[in-house]
């Protein structure tokens, strides 16, 4: 039996990514880069014999899908489609710049900057909701012990809320991960049931291809 092993990835780049658009739940598809990274990413674990996965969950949300698919399309497994791996909502924000909302609604914008503060986008999900649809799928996972290695198809705030779950961080420092696109991180179960990080935020896959994304600021994540 394999080693338990969770691979998350999070999707390929978008137009919106490039120009620091809010995405959310709005589903703007993969860009022309994104699919190259997808299939970049595919080809890497699909060689990889401790990362090809046995199952791949993923995010029903177009970036999302079509980054799984080629993965799918790799391995030869079947995508599993799961809603609650969707990217955070942010209500009314979804679809402006941060470069916008910092003119348009700076007072708000500025709370949820903080990493001491609890604020949240008007309208948008609140991180306790995100926790616990979060918490349903990795149990569900855990319930089934598999098959190994499993891979979760996601959203860099979404997969920064995993990480929380997964290695029991402290407070907020979730926010402090970078979680580019089309990035492999992985973990694997201790026999005592906890978590182990392997490796985070991997990206060697895109090296002399296609440029990384590291695109964060000091606080929240700008590429949620």
């Amino acid at each position: 039996m394999s080693e338990p092993r969770l691979l998350l990835i999070r999707h390929g780049v978008t137009a919106w990514n490039r120009e620091g658009r809010w995405q959310g739940r709005l589903d703007p598809p993969l860009s022309d880069d994104g699919r190259r990274e997808a299939q970049l990413l595919a080809d890497r674990i699909a060689r990889d014999g401790e990362l090809r996965p046995a199952r791949i969950i993923s995010s029903t949300l177009a970036r999302a899908a079509q980054t799984a698919a080629a993965l799918a399309d790799a391995t030869g497994v079947q995508v599993e489609p799961e809603p609650r791996l969707m990217e955070i909502g942010a209500g009314e924000w979804e679809g402006h710049t941060h470069d916008e909302l910092e003119i348009t609604d700076g007072v708000r914008y500025r709370a949820w900057r903080s990493q001491a503060s609890d604020a949240r986008p008007p309208g948008g999900e609140a991180i306790d909701e995100v926790v616990s649809r979060v918490r349903g799928v990795l149990d569900a996972v855990e319930a089934s012990d598999g098959p190994w290695p499993t891979a979760l198809v996601s959203h860099g705030g979404t997969l920064r809320v995993v990480s929380n779950q997964l290695f029991e961080l402290p407070g907020r420092w979730m926010w402090s991960f970078d979680v580019d696109n089309a990035s492999i991180s992985v973990a694997s179960r201790l026999a005592a049931g906890r978590w182990r990080l392997e490796r985070w935020n991997d990206t060697l896959h895109l090296l002399g291809f296609q440029p990384t994304h590291v695109d964060e600021a000091e606080g929240r994540p700008l590429a949620l």
